[in-house]
């Protein structure tokens, strides 16, 4: 682990990545803005959630296939627009944070397309707009990852547990297309990843299987992670 500042988080994969300190600058949010949701690219497994109305992390991006995730600190929308500032990248090898970093991402009814230039570097990602998130009862039960052996319990009540590099025990409500996460990391591989956290999980479809994917982080740290549903 390079560098430093984690935002927020993602649990992918079981891998776990992190150090510290954020900062938020707000959001603001200029007529009837049309890019809220959960957004997917269909040929390679890269999710994005879109919620204009969280003043932290308004934009996130997990890109479950190249094990790398994107945080934004702060955005403004108007319409089909919206234009973020200050993010944090992450990948298994390295995590950056750029505070002045802007990237524009433009929404279609069905659609999306993210822009930057990071480190003299392109980016961009299309994705389709997705269904939202199954509603809790239809992801209560216990979910693999085949990959890494993790395990995903989630319970009628709304309280989970994950079991992998830590034991993640939280709890889950409903917030629009995804659910917001309060939770607890203990006994973890590193000792400075225990404490809490908070985030999300959502839950899409690729290549006809259900994945759940959840987003962690707190000021110090941050784990990105999925599991197919069972």
């Amino acid at each position: 682990m390079k560098n430093k500042h984690i935002v927020l988080g993602l649990l992918a994969s079981a891998s776990l990545v992190g150090c510290g300190g954020s900062s938020d600058s707000g959001s603001s949010k200029s007529g009837s803005f049309v890019g809220d949701g959960i957004y997917l690219n269909s040929s390679d497994f890269a999710v994005m959630i879109v919620d204009s109305t969280r003043t932290e992390n308004p934009l996130a991006v997990g890109d479950f296939a190249n094990d790398s995730v994107y945080f934004v600190d702060s955005a403004t929308t108007t319409g089909n627009t919206m234009v973020t500032k200050g993010i944090t990248v992450s990948d298994s090898t390295v995590t950056v944070s750029l505070s002045e970093q802007e990237m524009t991402a433009t929404f279609t009814d069905s659609q999306v397309t993210l822009t930057a230039v990071i480190d003299d570097a392109n980016l961009i990602y299309s994705m389709d707009k997705t269904a939202a998130s199954l509603p809790l009862a239809q992801i209560v039960g216990t979910h693999t990852n085949p990959d890494d052996g993790s395990t995903w319990t989630i319970n009628a009540d709304g309280s989970f547990t994950v079991n992998g590099i830590c034991t993640i025990s939280g709890t889950l409500q409903r917030n629009g297309d995804y659910f917001n996460v309060n939770a607890t990391a203990t006994a973890c591989a590193s000792s400075s990843f225990n404490g809490a956290y908070t985030g999300a999980f959502l839950t899409v479809k690729y290549n006809g299987t259900d994945y759940i994917a959840g987003l962690l982080g707190n000021e110090t740290s941050l784990m990105w992670g999925h599991a197919p549903k069972s």
